[in-house]
């Protein structure tokens, strides 16, 4: 029974070891600037450092930390905890959101604070955007 406890711990610790190394490598892949060409109806350029985001949507800047969850099924999440709003009023407050990474093009869908989490990528105004992005 011991033998069988010390198993599962190990087994559970490499599970969670393995989890934050993917996460990690997602980090590293979204680093750098990412944006669109304003096509969606939105003129977005997101800059990725190390856990930290600024995104400027159409003139407006965002300060956030994130945290991604790149193995939840049945698609990576990131949470985004923004630390500096053009109004000063969503400080604090967490988007949820779904992304992917293909290649040089990131696709977000990103709930407004106090909403689900998205669970396809698409825009409901007021609930949540999409942004398709590509590596700058």
């Amino acid at each position: 029974m011991f033998t069988r406890r010390i198993l599962f711990a190990s087994v559970l610790c490499l599970a969670v070891f393995a989890g934050v190394q993917a996460d990690e490598a997602a980090v590293k892949a979204l680093q750098g600037k990412w944006g669109n060409d304003g096509s969606d109806g939105f003129d977005a350029t997101w800059t990725f450092t190390d856990n930290k985001l600024e995104a400027n949507v159409n003139g407006n800047v965002y300060k956030a930390e994130f945290k991604l969850d790149s193995g939840a099924k049945p698609n990576a999440t990131m949470d985004i905890t923004i630390t500096e709003s053009p109004d000063g009023q969503g400080e604090n407050k967490v988007g949820k959101a779904i992304y992917k990474l293909e290649g040089e093009k990131l696709v977000l869908c990103v709930s407004m604070p106090g909403q689900d989490r998205p669970t396809e990528f698409s825009t409901i105004d007021e609930v949540q955007y999409k942004f398709e992005l590509k590596k700058k």
